[in-house]
């Protein structure tokens, strides 16, 4: 565990990666998603939270964790004595849309680091702000929530939460593991839990694939960004339980901002609000 000293160190670190919202990875993202009246032309807006397929962190090999992520200790995340990574949640504020052809940078802030305790156990929540910018102009900001976790020897799925009702205008979705693949690629994840099986079971012990915590977020952004006629101006959501490849799930709506996924038996996997 890092001591409070080391913790205080840390906080504030920044690193900029620079980027082009470019048309190949624009065309890639549009045929993923299949929105076939997508213009992809110049000075064309996106989608929103479509800046996760541009600005990547990247590291050789040699700076990567067993996990397949950078290391912690190889970037601005310190070594927190958790091994394992899991996305918790993200608060983002839209601004601005990308363009196709728009020269943009994110500037990464580490911004909190704090150990705590839960009924599974001690980890450790790291929070990270992601601004992206065209020049001094503010695209959007999103704070995005990392869990890290001790090792594990089973998989503990957190019980379902009892729930609202599925919405009577609910989506069905489920994702194989070609699109998987497609999406890691997209957003330059290479955490194993996405695509290597082997490496789930016997080392995280989830019993399957698991669906990329962004992925079922843009689900519900993309509803939440239709009811509000694209106007959607803040999305906050929290992650509870996985969802596993192949797996069938909802994409929830309510009339109040709220918007949730739930699993193939009706448990809440992510929950969200809007506005």
């Amino acid at each position: 565990m890092l001591t409070q000293e080391e913790i205080r160190k840390n906080l504030y670190k920044k690193k900029v990666i620079k980027d082009t919202v470019d048309i190949t990875r624009s065309r890639v993202a549009r045929d993923f998603f299949q929105i076939n009246d997508l213009e992809l032309k110049l000075g064309e807006p996106l989608p929103k939270y479509w800046h996760w397929f541009f600005c990547w962190e990247t590291a050789e090999d040699k700076l990567l964790g067993l996990d397949g992520h950078i290391k912690p200790g190889n970037n601005i995340i310190p070594d927190t004595g958790f091994p394992r990574r899991m996305w918790g949640g993200s608060e983002i504020n839209f601004f601005e849309p990308l363009l196709i052809g728009m020269e943009i940078k994110r500037i990464i802030t580490l911004e909190r680091i704090e150990y705590k305790k839960g009924k599974s156990g001690n980890f450790c929540i790291i929070e990270i702000k992601n601004e992206f910018k065209n020049n001094n102009k503010i695209l959007l900001i999103e704070r995005q929530s990392l869990v890290y976790l001790p090792s594990r020897t089973g998989f503990d799925q957190i019980s379902p939460k009892p729930h609202y009702k599925i919405s009577d205008d609910r989506v069905n979705k489920q994702y194989n593991e070609n699109q998987l693949f497609k999406y890691s690629a997209l957003t330059m994840n290479s955490h194993r839990i996405h695509y290597d099986l082997n490496y789930c079971k016997t080392v995280e012990y989830y019993p399957s694939l698991v669906v990329h915590g962004p992925l079922l977020a843009q689900n519900l952004i993309s509803a939440a960004d239709q009811r509000f006629d694209g106007r959607l101006k803040f999305f906050k959501y929290r992650a509870l339980n996985p969802i596993f490849v192949s797996d069938a799930f909802t994409i929830n709506a309510s009339d109040t901002g709220e918007f949730w996924i739930a699993d193939k038996c009706g448990g809440l996997s992510m929950s969200a609000v809007a506005s």
